[in-house]
């Protein structure tokens, strides 16, 4: 089951609220960091007017997150000419990178100038977290105002201590609600996306990557 809680396509965010088990939950949150992304891999710089050492550049370049359509063996080269004084976004590199996040590269005082080469090549969160396609994280699907006093283990089971919660003066109405709560058997899943490709893609892609990976380990030990 699968009910969308809220969905920002234009801020790369979902949230939906779902019956699998935290066991499945997590295995697709770490299979999002087996999806190909593009990421810049390589900087060369061949004039660097800045306050910022090389490598602390290459450092920022890096992190820049590429749009990701379909990826193949091929490199990609973003240029970078700019002179001073300006301030660098990710927005200034040609071609465009094709991600709207305009994030803040370095500044250029009168004078400064940044020349360089940078080249884009598929990659997986595995190697580097710039290979990652954006975040998956999930919660307990539980009423907010007794989430304080519980403790939920990983099969969903509601624990908590009496005593304590009346020394913490928790009200007869909370308590009746804690007590009518055993177990939670729905999870809210979140993903959050960094740009490179649609945050609905993510969770498909990651759920393709966890199959293949599942098949893959069938074939191993027949």
């Amino acid at each position: 089951m699968i009910k969308i809680k809220k969905y920002d396509k234009k801020a790369g965010k979902i949230s939906f609220i779902t019956d699998m088990s935290i066991n499945l939950a997590n295995a697709i949150r770490r299979s999002v960091l087996e999806i190909p992304i593009m990421a810049i891999d390589e900087v060369e710089i061949s004039q660097n007017d800045s306050a910022l050492y090389d490598e602390i550049l290459a450092h920022r370049i890096g992190m820049i997150p590429i749009k990701t359509e379909k990826v193949s063996g091929d490199k990609v080269k973003f240029k970078l000419k700019e002179k001073g004084p300006k301030t660098i976004y990710s927005s200034d590199f040609k071609p465009f990178v094709g991600t709207d996040c305009k994030l803040l590269i370095v500044f250029l005082e009168e004078g400064q100038e940044i020349q360089l080469v940078a080249t884009a090549k598929p990659g997986k969160g595995t190697e580097h977290m710039k290979y990652s396609p954006g975040l998956i994280y999930y919660k307990h699907n539980i009423d907010p105002e007794i989430l304080d006093y519980v403790h939920v283990d990983e099969e969903g089971r509601i624990s908590y201590d009496e005593d304590e919660l009346k020394e913490k003066r928790v009200s007869d109405e909370q308590m009746n609600k804690i007590r009518k709560v055993s177990k939670v058997d729905e999870l809210v899943f979140n993903i959050e996306s960094w740009g490179q490709i649609e945050v609905k893609k993510i969770f498909l892609e990651a759920i393709d990557v966890l199959d293949k990976n599942l098949k893959e380990l069938g074939k191993a030990v027949k």
